[in-house]
């Protein structure tokens, strides 16, 4: 088996090698569905064609026999594979290449749909020459286009390998500016596509996606789309007989004919996997250009927030302490767009007043993660996970979330159900916490009473004061579950940082023992999820680590992972009616809603890589400022122990 690169000087020796020795060819091209960014990005697809190859229209081609002689009727389930793909490819706005912004929405001052769009092409392009397109030169193309549609207005789309000067363009763009109006700025082609009702092209693959987007396409070159029925064709070939719908090129086009590859995850994936990963990991690598103000960021978050934001260039990030008339000023000064954005650290509340909607600027809040570190965040350990959420706050059940409005519109793969479900046998089978740093045993007495586990928090924290409306300290909490479960085993445990000697205690340990059999320090939570048959929280993350262990969860606030359905719940959220499992609960808490970061490679990882980072970390011990950590460990103490006295 010999193979090439498409109709490249590989590609051809290939085949010339395959008919001089009877073998097999293989020419291969990359997918329609690439990349986040350009020709040197990671790819997630490629096509491998042992007939033809599927932008060579002078000869058949595997694609073209899919189209030709599969039967898509008897096939419903890809069909409605195809159609979920489509609406995420709309409503993500993914292309072949995801590097490009979206176009703004004010950019064409004329708001009718009567806009027709010229596709240009790069000089040279293979599919040119092998897609019956040399015969035409864009210049008759701009005059068909004045020509059949002489109410509309007319725009000329630069190709964004020309826009960033990879390449040279297949036309002369100084001398058609008299004629349509030039784009050239580099735009997601799908954000693009929604303001025109027709376009024209020679071969170029944008003309699928404008029959995506319910466009006209007029093809002056016979692309992998034309010649089905879907297009209006200038060139003609006669093997393609047979008419189509548009979910049946979709389906031969994006699901049968490529394979896909998640370069995040290393692992085989497809259509529904490769467009949900890109729409997550996209954001990363766009905006390089636009500004980002980060607002009651302590010293030591600044070292590691910035490689969060590599979608910033390093000068673009801005720390601010408050929002002063300096640092306002400060931010009119430089000219900010919609790309820009504020962010804040958990939910303080700072007033901006009208600038950020005057300025179109979206406002995201930051937050450790769910599976965060090895060593408590009050010791100044560098977080493996953090969370962005430019709706509300994930603790605060007041308002939506990022996080509640992903668990309430997901639709999820078996795929992804089954990835959440691995995930999960991995976090209990090495007992990944928050922070892990459990090492205590656990001897109960024999007892035949129910066994419950009381979770203290940090009274005071943002998560019991936006989380928790009703029950508000830890000796509350306790006297509740004692007056409801009289009978039963109460076993409370102090939060880590009060165990640490790093936070203030509020409730008092004598008033503590009045209302529970027995108090714990930091058991290991296979151990203790073990042992116990409830768990009671206000709105303590050791709720949402029990029901991944399947222990029982009772709540007396409204923490995330309440309200679906999952715990018992004391409280009510009207916005949470759905009910879930698990494993959906575990891809949009773990996989869908935090962002993973290497810490030393300072490089985005999968979930999967973070957790394997840590049962890492607890075989040898912490990697980085171990020290450091020391030290910062017992100044803290003193501190608090100051402020105690």
């Amino acid at each position: 088996m010999y193979k090439g690169w498409g109709r490249k000087p590989s590609g051809r020796k290939a085949v010339l090698k395959s008919q001089e020795l009877s073998k097999g060819f293989l020419l291969q091209e990359d997918g329609f569905i690439r990349s986040i960014g350009l020709g040197d990005s990671q790819s997630f697809s490629i096509v491998e064609d042992d007939v033809g190859i599927y932008y060579d229209a002078t000869v058949p081609s595997k694609l073209e026999n899919l189209l030709n002689n599969y039967d898509f009727k008897s096939d419903s389930d890809l069909l409605k594979k195809a159609n979920t793909a489509i609406d995420l490819i709309k409503k993500y706005q993914i292309s072949k290449y995801n590097h490009a912004p979206n176009i703004d929405d004010d950019y064409f001052s004329d708001t009718t749909n009567n806009k027709v769009l010229i596709i240009a092409q790069t000089k040279g392009d293979l599919s040119l020459e092998y897609g019956l397109a040399e015969q035409f030169n864009t210049n008759e193309i701009i005059d068909a286009a004045t020509r059949e549609n002489p109410n509309a207005k007319i725009c000329l789309k630069v190709h964004p390998d020309v826009l960033n000067g990879r390449k040279d363009s297949d036309i002369d763009i100084e001398s058609v500016k008299t004629k349509c109006k030039i784009i050239s700025d580099d735009v997601n082609p799908i954000s693009l596509l929604k303001h025109f009702s027709k376009v024209y092209t020679k071969t170029s693959q944008m003309g699928f996606e404008a029959l995506i987007m319910g466009c006209e396409c007029v093809c002056f070159g016979m692309p992998f789309y034309a010649g089905w029925g879907l297009t209006d064709d200038r060139v003609l070939c006669p093997r393609r007989k047979r008419k189509l719908t548009l979910e049946e090129v979709f389906a031969a086009s994006y699901i049968l004919y490529p394979k896909y590859h998640n370069p995040i995850t290393q692992q085989p994936s497809d259509i529904i996997d490769t467009i949900k990963t890109i729409a997550k990991y996209k954001k990363i690598k766009t905006n390089e250009d636009a500004h980002g103000y980060v607002f009651g960021f302590s010293s030591w978050k600044k070292k590691f927030i910035k490689s969060y934001l590599s979608n910033f260039k390093n000068q673009n990030i801005h720390f601010l302490n408050s929002f002063n008339k300096f640092n306002l000023q400060g931010a009119k000064d430089i000219e900010l767009d919609t790309h820009s954005e504020f962010f804040l650290w958990g939910n303080q509340n700072i007033n901006f007043g009208e600038f950020p909607t005057q300025k179109k600027i979206k406002i995201t809040r930051i937050e450790d993660g769910f599976i965060r570190s090895s060593g408590l965040g009050a010791e100044l350990t560098e977080p493996i996970s953090l969370v962005f959420d430019n709706v509300g706050m994930y603790f605060d059940c007041s308002r939506p979330s990022q996080l509640e409005n992903i668990i309430n519109s997901q639709s999820l793969t078996n795929q992804e159900l089954k990835r959440a479900n691995l995930l999960q046998d991995k976090i209990t089978e090495f007992a990944i916490t928050k922070y892990n740093i459990d090492t205590d045993s656990w001897d109960i007495q024999p007892t035949n009473k129910k066994i419950i586990l009381v979770v203290g928090q940090v009274e005071g924290d943002a998560s019991i004061q936006y989380g928790s409306p009703i029950v508000q300290t830890n000796i509350d909490l306790l006297r509740i579950v004692r007056s409801e479960n009289k009978d039963a085993y109460i076993v409370y445990k102090p939060h880590p940082d009060e165990l640490a000697g790093l936070r203030k205690k509020i409730s008092k340990t004598k008033d503590i023992k009045k209302y529970c059999n027995e108090i714990i320090n930091n058991v290991s939570v296979n151990t203790l999820f073990e042992k116990i048959d409830e768990l009671h929280t206000m709105t303590s993350l050791m709720g949402f680590e029990a029901l991944l262990w399947s222990v029982k969860v009772v709540c007396y606030g409204m923490p995330f992972y309440a309200g679906w359905g999952l715990t018992v719940d004391k409280l009510k959220c009207e916005r949470r009616t759905k009910r879930i499992t698990l494993d959906e609960l575990v891809f949009a808490s773990l996989i869908s809603y935090p962002k993973y970061m290497h810490p030393i490679r300072k490089m985005f990882i999968t979930p999967e890589e973070a957790v394997d980072y840590l049962i890492e970390e607890k075989k040898t011990g912490p990697k980085t400022r171990s020290l450091y950590r020391k030290l910062i460990h017992t100044i803290m103490v003193l501190l608090n122990f100051i402020r105690r006295k």
